[in-house]
């Protein structure tokens, strides 16, 4: 009898020692397992942060690699894009509707004998410097980048605007006459000319502007951003600005 109960008792003791090893085992698998898909997420982020990304209704045209000779160089800015939406409201995002507008403005420039580039044509997130260092790269002579505003406490508020970097006559006579030619429009509300110190301004070496192309926080000009008839009207506006002074408004 006593020898059963010894061996009964080692069992049970050899079983207890057996259920606690797999349940360690269980743990460190089970660590192990979060440490590896932890690693695998976290680098995923890491090398996909500043890739490509195309939104679904990109319109992705096709551009070369350098301007063509002969032709005013205009580089054009679509603001914000990838995980940098810029503002939005409703379900309207500015990186979106920058990009829109600015692939647009590109083929009305160029259908006006312009030579035109864009920092970008898909969804896809650029630090400011770099915006700024692929026009100087390409030597551009004009630099047009593209935005959307936003104001908390007036909804009321409407109107584009055209931002330059305050000491360089050259730009300001460009805000001067993009905002003219807005003027013009019975369509379209402006809110003049503004002085800013923005990085692609400031980092860009040739004359260059920021256009607020409207607000999003006004529900009315929102709705008008997104319209085919108010868009080709600003884009006719912004192309008869950037060549005024080309003699070529038309």
């Amino acid at each position: 009898m006593s020898k059963r109960r010894m061996s009964r008792r080692r069992r049970k003791r050899l079983i207890r020692i057996f259920m606690i090893r797999c349940g360690m085992l269980t743990v460190v698998l089970l660590f192990l397992f979060g440490l590896i898909w932890g690693g695998t997420f976290l680098w995923n982020r890491l090398t996909t942060d500043g890739e490509e990304q195309t939104f679904a209704g990109a319109s992705v045209i096709e551009q070369p690699e350098t301007f063509p000779k002969g032709k005013p160089r205009i580089m054009i800015d679509a603001g914000h894009g990838g995980k940098d939406q810029g503002t939005s409201a409703g379900n309207v995002l500015e990186k979106d509707l920058n990009l829109q507008v600015a692939e647009k403005l590109a083929k009305e420039l160029k259908k006006r004998g312009a030579s035109v580039l864009l920092t970008r044509t898909d969804d896809t997130k650029i630090p400011l410097e770099e915006r700024a260092a692929m026009a100087n790269e390409k030597e551009a002579d004009l630099f047009v980048s593209i935005h959307c505003n936003y104001c908390e406490d007036d909804s009321s508020v409407q109107g584009l605007e055209c931002y330059y970097r305050e000491g360089s006559d050259e730009a300001q006579k460009l805000a001067e006459n993009v905002v003219t030619a807005v003027e013009e429009s019975s369509m379209m509300s402006c809110r003049g000319t503004r002085t800013a110190d923005f990085s692609v301004l400031r980092n860009t070496f040739m004359t260059a502007v920021l256009v607020e192309i409207g607000y999003l926080s006004n529900s009315s000009e929102r709705q008008n951003l997104g319209s085919k008839d108010y868009q080709q009207e600003l884009i006719d506006r912004l192309a008869d600005g950037i060549l005024m002074e080309n003699g070529e408004t038309s």
